[in-house]
């Protein structure tokens, strides 16, 4: 059997490529557009208003943003009414994981990283780590918000 039609008979892949799934990635990546956009602005516009530290207005907007992605994905991306509050348990387990590995330790690899090759100050170390962990968490979050979350 070839490595396609081993893909194709997948049960992974057949679970995430049909409708149900299509529909609530599309919601998922809607929400996730509006999410960023709101996060990201929220990040420039209280790092440039307030003089303290990246790292802790990074921690404050993604707090922010908690409820907002929570409620959205919740009832509009993956249109799920039951068990609330241990959705709220699980999804908060998930936002902690995210804040400690994704916006403390992968936001300040990838910064000091982008340090050493363009220096304090430019322009891709000011904006492209938050960027970049955003990319990974949506990736990680999508199959645990399908699998586990709000299944």
């Amino acid at each position: 059997m070839s490595i396609k039609e081993k893909l194709m008979n997948s049960r992974l892949l057949k679970d995430f490529l049909n409708p149900e799934t299509l529909g609530q990635f599309m919601r998922y990546f809607i929400v996730g557009i509006v999410g960023f956009a709101l996060e990201y602005t929220l990040f420039i516009v209280l790092r440039n208003s307030w003089r303290i530290n990246e790292l802790l207005v990074n921690i404050m907007v993604y707090t922010v943003i908690f409820w907002f992605n929570f409620l959205l994905n919740k009832f509009y991306s993956f249109k799920s009414r039951s068990n609330f509050k241990k959705q709220l348990f699980y999804y908060g387990i998930l936002f902690v994981f995210n804040l400690v590995v994704g916006n403390v330790l992968l936001f300040s690899g990838i910064r000091y990283l982008l340090v050493l090759g363009f220096g304090e100050g430019s322009w891709p170390v000011l904006y492209l780590p938050k960027i970049l962990i955003m990319f990974f968490i949506v990736s990680w979050n999508f199959i645990l918000y399908k699998k586990v979350i709000y299944k």
